[in-house]
């Protein structure tokens, strides 16, 4: 009787609903943990004592009547507790069908627009927004230059790359042209 039975069983074995085998066994065990046999025989007073005390079932007086009162009660609440009705103005409801239709027709038209680029006013050519860059360094300068086929990023005022520094790379895919880089410092 080496192994200690699950805490489900011993739960059972305690409340004296514990029978068979399982009975046995957990008496067996138990006869080793004499603090165990003491537990149980505390719990079982205990129940015992509940037991005297309180009735198994009590019948409320007039249950017809108590049941009655609960469900008058709930419907008192839920009445309070919805909103007023409103009678309903028949024109406006005729009317926000066609004002939401035209909403959903600008939203549509305004989201088609906003991809398009915008047109300058003294030439055909398309003005793109100046490109901006962030360095969170104040000493360091960043600047961004644009072309059909590349964006630079000139930084100034950081330390030289050492010459040691591997860096090795191969495009991430072929529709995009970037370049991933690894660079790893042999010390």
């Amino acid at each position: 009787m080496k192994t200690a039975p699950d805490e489900n069983t011993l739960t059972l074995w305690m409340d004296g609903e514990l029978e068979g085998q399982n009975l046995e066994y957990v008496e067996a065990w138990a006869r080793e943990h004499p603090e165990l046999l003491a537990e149980r025989d505390a719990v079982q007073a205990m129940n015992a004592s509940i037991r005297e005390q309180i009735p198994r079932s009590i019948e409320p007086p007039y249950p017809d009547f108590f049941n009655q009162r609960i469900l008058r009660h709930i419907g008192e609440e839920a009445a309070a507790a919805s909103p007023p009705t409103r009678k309903k103005n028949r024109f406006w409801q005729w009317f926000t069908v066609p004002a939401a239709a035209a909403a959903m027709a600008v939203c549509f038209y305004m989201g088609t627009r906003v991809g398009e680029a915008e047109v300058s006013s003294t030439s055909n050519h398309t003005v793109s927004p100046a490109p901006s860059v962030y360095a969170p360094d104040e000493d360091v300068k960043a600047s961004m230059f644009t072309s059909n086929q590349a964006t630079v990023i000139v930084l100034e005022g950081l330390d030289d790359i050492p010459d040691d520094l591997e860096m090795t790379g191969e495009p991430a895919s072929p529709a995009t042209g970037t370049v991933m880089v690894n660079t790893s410092i042999t010390f």
